[in-house]
């Protein structure tokens, strides 16, 4: 009774703790972006000249995944486009958390009221009379105050324009007086200062959505500092509050927006866990993990410190450059103060602040920089060799504070000694992504150990996990952009019609399953349901607390555990029934039962973790998923199976005295008569080896005939096009469906000629971009497919689709031309003294300018057909390049001349202009012209990598030798022969490839003979990641059956030193029942899937149930045939069944 206590409270506490871990399951349970939709952003990738953009990109994309999703679990896919941008999908919240953001998107969009945007003030500022007035008023949305400060504003800008005008005037007469042009000067600089400043209190008066954003990201933990004056603890406030009061007190008339939209932000942020949110992921992806380390400059070192604050503070940080030096930004000035004193030195001179501490550091638009030397001796960077971080992890400074320790690799500890041995006594700064951290005095050498400190308040928990994982990951092969250059939200990859149709065909199959098991076995049955309920339940819990997603890998994980799970309970119920049969009583039948099948539950389970085990660790991070959640389904299973179970019986028999178990077979002889035949397998034995080899050479003449059109983009790379439908002639928004789409390509597909390219797209994946609420209506599709050829799949999605696609006729244009950005205001850049707009992070890029426009496109216009040019192949170096349109002529609804500002970190002007103009000028100028002169009709067409990495075969492959190897050593041992292994091995392997041929040959069929092909639902099923867990799905379910059938050969064999003829026979005839059972329950499920589930998952469907057929026919045909040995002495004695059986009896204890 003491055992039933402790079972039963070890049951309930772990029902209870899973229970709670996925309530409420809609918000607990992530599901993948194939069944929930995802969010894709495209990144720029900056790839220095003269390397091989597809190596840096594959090298990029394996540290992003190590950085970002090192288990696999979260369904986050990283693909190249082109040759230098790269696809990032990452899937959907909840529909909770997506509620609560849409909320929160909503409180910032109110902002909008009190935003003047900067164009839009130069753009009314240029306008005069009543027509700027107007301008100004409806900028201000007629709040007297509002109206004030921009007049204020309108006035400086006419007095500074009068200014300008007497100055130019005073220069083309060419004879005045030098000091009546100084005075001219003065007074025009005089004017452009206040017209400055009165635009920018103009600006101020304004709270934008983004600024309150970034304070509410800030974040929200408070510091405490000591006050030298009072010798007491001062609570600071955390960032995020000191951003909020200063909002607050420069809008005063906001509070209410303020405060709804603080509120909704909390109560997003309660409910978002992880990579919930896109936001989330770009933090994540910011940086490229480069860990570097400078010695900062002293005072002593320089000739002229105050030239070179100067030039700092003239030209900015990115553009003062003191010879072998450069400014740095620090991460986190919080960091590098411990008093109010030192808080307060630092907002009243921050110059004096950073000299008192042997720095040389300013401040600039809020932001602090420290000077650092940049040459060699005096830094340790990726120049000076290959050196790399070896580990990081978390750690505590000298005070107990949170820290980060690193360690370095043999060459990084050489340099690292090499620098700090030569700079004692001087400050080294230690930089991640060239951001200064911290900057302590050397005290002594340094070399393969160190340490990152948090200065008084030490790392916040998410500092420490970010700079963890970066730096463990590795530094990215080449620097991403700052922000993504495209956001869209995906639809459900399977489609949202067809994850419905999948998900209630998968309810069905379980119904289905749970009435045969209570039909068959009775009272049993239902103790096999509650039993795979539970293991449900925990394989769930485990899931939502490590924050898995479930993706069809993963599904197929589920759908293997759940296929174990229920041969877990037949097999014990059978080993119950033939003890029974064999005349013990009920409590000895179910401990035999359950002692008897716990070897072959074992080595099932077991023989599968080991797959798991090297699928993760050898495996890409995409099929991580799959072996996390099949690992765990292993553990729940003999925990449901082995405990769960015999917990329910035990109570039955100890607490209600169940007198008999009954069953189909006991209550119907003659099935238990027909499940346990006399059959002679082994006289069959060439029949099957013949069957066997005859598939084998199909499937891989088959394989070897289709060859790489086996296989899904996923694999292969290819074409994506994206296309925005129009608006109807009453400018409503045209809208389809997903099947309504995707049914117009494959309707394109079927009038193309069989095996030409355009009939590939029979294929393609078809998604829904920035859905309505029902995830399948929308104006914008993602087309992909295997099909390289870019103008084939443009020409033929425009043809599918050429009633409604939104088109751009071309426009027509007086001149075009590229200019140097020279100055702050754009006009003294373009000749056009009147365009005040202040470009000043432009400085040094270029400025294209496109006069008389015609007809007038609206600004939205413009920017969408540029934005779109540059995700296009022949502009993709220009994708990366921060830009901004401005108005030179019209308004925003009719541009007549625009301007085209454009920087590129690594080309300016002042550095060589030369390249400069090859390399930015003419590429932008280019850009332009092609935006304003070609017709378009697609969104978007780009080429892609395949989502798996080229080195997903290798690692596949090792996967593979070290999954068999482990399994062989195993069965090795456990069966004590070396010919268990190898039995068990060519029937899985058999199994793998027959498999693979009967994909295969669905294609054919689809090509060849389409009516029959229609009929049975047959499609040219491709290999994807699905496919490829369907295919993990066959290997697991074929050993567990093999194992089951060769655990009875073991049994059976005794002490014989071969398996013989009568105990193969007999062996298999004696788990004939299991067998068929097991295997009728599963062909069930997944032909309820093949038939009801939807097109996306029926080739998954199709490949399990496949695969159900012939690993049931390899556990007996070509397993058990290869532990048969001719060389087996035949028993002396008759065999016996069950537990009549004397126990020390040495023969077979059978029938």
């Amino acid at each position: 009774m003491r055992n039933i206590v402790r079972n039963a409270i070890i049951v309930l506490t772990a029902l209870v703790i899973a229970a709670l871990a996925i309530n409420p399951p809609a918000e607990k349970l992530r599901r993948g972006k194939d069944l929930a939709g995802g969010v894709s952003l495209v990144y720029p990738v900056e790839i220095e000249r003269g390397e091989n953009a597809r190596e840096v990109l594959g090298r990029t994309i394996e540290v992003l995944k190590n950085r970002i999703n090192p288990t696999g679990a979260l369904d986050i896919t990283i693909v190249a486009q082109g040759e230098n941008r790269i696809e990032i999908s990452m899937p959907l919240p909840s529909d909770r958390v997506r509620e609560l953001r849409v909320r929160y998107e909503e409180a910032l969009e109110a902002f909008e009221t009190y935003t003047i945007e900067a164009p839009a003030l130069e753009r009314a500022l240029r306008l005069s009379g009543e027509e700027r007035r107007a301008a100004i008023d409806s900028l201000a949305r007629s709040e007297s105050e509002r109206v004030a400060m921009l007049t204020e504003a309108a006035d400086a800008y006419d007095a500074a324009a009068s200014a300008r005008r007497a100055y130019e005037q005073a220069v083309a007469q060419g004879d005045v007086d030098e000091a009546i042009i100084d005075d001219l000067v003065a007074a025009a600089a005089e004017a452009e200062i206040r017209y400055e400043r009165a635009r920018g209190a103009a600006l101020a008066a304004s709270i934008r959505a983004d600024e309150v954003r970034r304070a509410l990201e800030l974040p929200d933990q408070s510091r405490v500092i000591v006050d030298r004056a009072t010798r007491e603890a001062v609570s600071l406030p955390s960032p995020r509050a000191q951003a909020i009061n200063r909002l607050r007190e420069q809008h005063p008339d906001a509070a209410p927006l303020l405060d709804d939209a603080i509120a909704a932000f909390e109560a997003y942020a309660s409910e978002r866990r992880g990579l919930d949110d896109p936001s989330d992921l770009i933090r994540l992806l910011r940086g490229a993990g480069v860990l570097s380390f400078r010695i900062t400059v002293e005072a002593d070192d320089l000739s002229d410190l105050q030239a070179v604050r100067d030039e700092f503070r003239e030209r900015g940080p990115r553009q003062a450059r003191p010879p072998g030096m450069r400014w740095f930004e620090i991460e986190d000035i919080e960091q590098w103060y411990d008093t109010v004193d030192d808080l307060r030195r630092l907002r009243n001179d921050a110059a004096a602040f950073f000299a008192n501490r042997g720095y040389i550091g300013e401040e600039r638009d809020g932001q602090y920089f420290i000077l650092l030397w940049d040459s060699p001796g005096m830094r340790l960077t990726s120049a000076e060799g290959n050196w790399s971080v070896a580990n990081a992890f978390a750690s505590a400074d000298e005070r107990g504070m949170p820290a980060i320790g690193f360690a370095m690799d043999a060459l990084g500890a050489r340099f690292l000694g090499e620098l700090t041995g030569a700079n004692v006594g001087r400050n080294m700064a230690i930089l991640l992504d060239d951001r200064a951290y911290t900057a302590p005095r050397l005290l002594s050498r340094i070399s393969n150990r160190g340490q990152i400190s948090g200065g008084s308040g030490g790392f916040s928990q998410d500092d420490i996990s970010y700079i963890v994982r970066t730096l463990r990951a590795g530094s990215l092969g080449a620097k991403l952009g700052d922000e993504p250059i495209h956001i869209d939200v995906l639809a459900p990859q399977l489609g949202a019609d067809n994850l419905r149709r999948g998900m209630i065909a998968g309810v069905y199959a379980l119904i289905a399953i749970a009435i045969f098991m209570v039909f068959y076995y009775f009272t049993s049955g239902f103790i096999a349901i509650t039993a795979l309920a539970c293991n449900a339940l925990l394989l769930l819990g485990v899931m939502a607390i490590g924050q898995a997603a479930f993706t069809m890998p993963g599904i197929a994980g589920v759908i293997l555990t759940f296929g174990i799970a229920v041969d877990a309970n037949v097999l014990i119920y059978e080993r119950i029934r033939e003890e029974v049969r064999a005349g013990a009583k009920i409590k000895a039948a179910v401990r035999l039962g359950y002692s008897k099948a716990l070897s072959a539950i074992v080595d099932g389970n077991v023989t599968n973790l080991i797959v798991c085990v090297v699928l993760y660790w050898t495996g890409t991070t995409e099929i991580r998923g799959f072996a996390v959640t099949l690992g765990i389904g292993v553990v729940t299973t003999l925990f449901s199976a082995l405990v769960i179970t015999r917990l329910i019986y035990t109570i039955g028999l100890e607490g209600f005295k169940w007198k008999r178990i009954v069953m189909l077979p006991t209550v119907v002889p003659v099935i238990d008569r027909i499940l346990e035949p006399k059959i002679e397998w082994i006289r069959y034995r060439p029949i099957f080896f013949t069957i066997s080899g005859v598939l084998l050479i199909a499937s891989f003449s088959l394989m070897a005939f289709q060859g790489r059109e086996m296989f899904d983009n996923e694999f292969r790379g290819g074409t994506a096009v994206t296309i925005r439908l129009k608006a109807d002639d009453d400018g409503r928004q045209l809208m389809l469906t997903r099947p309504e789409a995707e049914q117009r390509v494959r309707d394109r597909a079927m009038q193309a000629p069989a095996g030409t390219p355009i009939a590939q797209l029979i294929n393609a994946q078809v998604l829904a971009l920035n859905p309505e609420a029902d995830n399948i209506t929308s104006a914008m599709f993602q087309v992909k497919t295997v099909v390289t050829d870019v103008n084939v799949v443009s020409e033929a999605v425009i043809d599918a689709f050429s009633d409604v696609l939104d088109a751009h006729p071309p426009l027509a244009f007086d001149a075009i031309r590229a200019d140097p950005v020279l100055q702050r205001a754009l006009g003294d850049s373009i000749g056009a003294p009147e365009i005040r707009d202040n470009v000043e992070e432009f400085i040094g890029g270029v400025v294209v300018v496109a006069e008389r426009v015609a007809p007038a496109p609206t600004l939205a216009d413009l920017e969408r057909r540029l934005r779109e040019l540059r995700a296009q192949p022949d502009h993709a170096d220009a994708a990366a390049r921060p830009h901004r349109i401005v108005i030179v002529e019209g308004t925003a609804e009719s541009v007549t001349s625009f301007a085209l500002v454009v920087r590129d970190t690594g080309v300016d002007f002042f550095d060589d202009e030369g390249r400069w103009r090859s390399e930015l000028a003419a590429q932008e100028e280019r850009l332009v012209r092609d935006a304003l002169e070609r017709g378009t009709s697609l969104a978007g067409v780009q080429s892609f990598s395949p989502a798996i990495a080229a080195t997903f075969a290798a690692d596949a492959t090792v996967a593979v030798i070290l999954s068999l190897l482990g399994i062989l050593i195993y069965l090795w041992v456990r069966f004590g022969s070396v010919r268990y292994s190898l039995a068990a091995t060519a029937a899985i392997l058999h199994d793998a490839i027959v498999a693979l041929g009967a994909v295969a040959l669905c294609e054919v069929l689809f090509i060849y003979v389409p009516g029959f092909a229609a009929a049975v639902g047959l499609e040219p099923f491709k290999i994807n990641l699905a496919m490829v867990a369907a295919v993990l799905t066959i290997l697991g379910y074929s050993l567990n059956d093999t194992i089951v059938t060769m655990d009875r050969i073991r049994e059976n064999r005794g002490k014989l030193v071969h398996a013989s003829r009568e105990v193969i026979n007999l062996s298999i005839n004696q788990t004939l029942s299991r067998t068929v059972i097991t295997s009728f329950t599963t062909l069930l499920a997944v032909t309820i899937l093949y038939v009801f589930g939807g097109q996306s998952i029926r080739g998954f469907a199709f490949a399990i149930m496949i695969g159900v057929v012939i690993g049931t026919y390899s556990s007996f045909g070509i397993a058990a045939q290869l532990v048969y040995s001719k060389r087996a002495s035949e028993p002396v004695r008759p065999i016996r069944r069950g537990a009549v059986a004397d126990e020390n009896e040495q023969t077979l204890v059978s029938t």
